[in-house]
């Protein structure tokens, strides 16, 4: 009876970490949903056969949505530069994966975008993984940059708070 408990526990420890991102459906949808909630959203731009995207993947992205604490921190969906795949994208036009990405300049894979619930950059974009060892800090720090830039934004939006004399908020 030990070793069948072991091994359920096993396998059920496994599934939670074997977290995969979704694929962007519906940007508008996504960005909304991530302004509710008061995170970022970052769009994790890959494309078949990419090992560095598969390592951003495996390595960074997967293990934040398998942690509960991170999960909640901001929302992720990937979007395959190559794909034909239907798309909505921020203002609700229709689209393709591939289509939308070349709309927006992507050239190099992985590359991750932080936005805002209109699609709005929140950080710099982080391209490429060019130097693994320093790929975690790099990640952590634009999703503090694009949370801490929408709590500014929520924080200037309060009723009742009197803009500032440079009107920055």
């Amino acid at each position: 009876m030990r070793i069948l408990f072991f091994i359920l526990a096993c396998t059920l420890s496994a599934t939670a970490v074997a977290q995969h991102i979704a694929p962007a459906l519906n940007l508008a949808r996504e960005a909304r949903a991530a302004q509710s909630a008061h995170v970022p959203l970052l769009v994790f731009y890959t494309q078949p056969g990419c090992s560095y995207c598969e390592r951003a993947r495996r390595d960074y992205l997967e293990p934040m949505i398998a942690d509960p604490n991170q999960a909640r921190q901001q929302r992720i969906v990937e979007v395959d530069i190559t794909s034909g795949a239907r798309l909505t994208d921020f203002a609700g036009r229709k689209t393709t994966q591939a289509e939308f990405a070349h709309a927006n300049h992507i050239r190099v894979v992985p590359t991750i975008v932080f936005v805002g619930g209109r699609g709005e950059p929140l950080a710099e974009p982080l391209v490429g993984l060019s130097l693994p060892d320093f790929y975690a800090t790099y990640l952590d720090r634009r999703i503090e940059q694009a949370r801490n830039r929408l709590a500014r934004a929520v924080t200037s939006r309060r009723p009742g708070r009197a803009p500032s004399a440079t009107g920055g908020g």
